[in-house]
């Protein structure tokens, strides 16, 4: 019998995603279809192409034998179609709170209108999203993990200074040196919930310096310093955008940190995944000045 092409998909994306949720999520559609795709191929095709284990959907040697022949056809069917009509199902993408939020929101923002059959759940939280638990397809983190299955790359670097509001640095004393800023108030991380050390921004200073606002919250810091709280180590591509923000020792104090981009190595071949991949690195070549100095 001749087995058909959406079938031959839903066999492809559950070969890479393993298990029926991953692939059903990936498609955007429930776990019991893709179950019901992948019995009537099995049916068309007279042979069985996975076997359930522990670990998930494994293949058989059948279905190893044709997972290159559908790559050549899902190559083939993308080159043929416009990618916004070809292109469905959904992407996660888990950020930390402030370049989600500020940062990729419009970008995504963006990405979507060019991609309209294509749902986007962008999660930017103040914490670490874990890959390796399936919470996202796509992370973007400011730690490199050390070992794991991943394909990681350098997303872009990104620059921290102080800053103030015009209004607290007029009614404070001034700052000319880092010793100045001893009799300031700050605004910075809860100690407890810091869920990186890159995070750990103000405490590298050669000072004694303790916060009088703390939040687990980038952006509730920003918004504390616009209020005149006190003094933040904030991004640039936050703090600049706001023009009651104004930057303190710019030439003495300066941090630079990197974004990392990781996915699973068995979802980077899957085409919505690596479109949104290459989306995103583009993007932040082009996005240089807003996000370092």
């Amino acid at each position: 019998m001749k087995a058909d092409w959406d079938h031959l998909h839903f066999f492809l994306v559950l070969a890479r995603a393993k298990t029926l949720t991953n692939a059903a999520r990936l498609i955007g559609v429930e776990h019991s279809t893709v179950a019901r795709r992948i019995q009537a191929l099995e049916l068309a095709l007279g042979t069985q192409l996975f076997k359930r284990e522990a670990t998930g959907y494994e293949l058989t040697l059948e279905g190893m034998a044709l997972v290159p022949r559908v790559e050549q056809m899902e190559y083939a069917f993308l080159q043929i179609e416009k990618p916004h009509q070809s292109l469905q199902g959904r992407v996660r993408i888990g950020a930390p709170e402030g370049f989600g939020t500020v940062f990729l929101a419009h970008l995504l923002a963006e990405f979507s209108k060019q991609y309209p059959l294509l749902t986007i759940d962008l999660i930017p939280v103040p914490k670490m999203i874990k890959l390796s638990h399936r919470e996202a397809d796509i992370v973007i983190s400011i730690d490199r993990p050390k070992s794991g299955p991943y394909i990681i790359t350098r997303l872009s670097d990104y620059c921290l200074k102080i800053y103030g509001s015009t209004d607290y640095l007029a009614k404070n004393p001034p700052i000319h040196c880092l010793e100045d800023l001893t009799q300031h108030r700050f605004v910075n991380y809860i100690d407890d919930l810091v869920y990186s050390p890159e995070l750990y921004c103000l405490e590298r200073l050669p000072l004694q310096l303790a916060a009088n606002f703390r939040s687990s919250s980038i952006l509730a810091q920003q918004i504390a310093v616009s209020a005149g709280a006190g003094l933040a180590i904030l991004p640039m591509f936050i703090a600049e955008s706001k023009p009651e923000l104004k930057q303190v020792l710019t030439q003495q104090v300066r941090f630079i940190h990197t974004f990392w981009m990781l996915t699973l190595v068995d979802l980077q071949h899957e085409p919505r995944i690596k479109l949104v991949w290459d989306f995103l690195r583009k993007r932040a070549d082009i996005q240089q000045s807003v996000l370092m100095d």
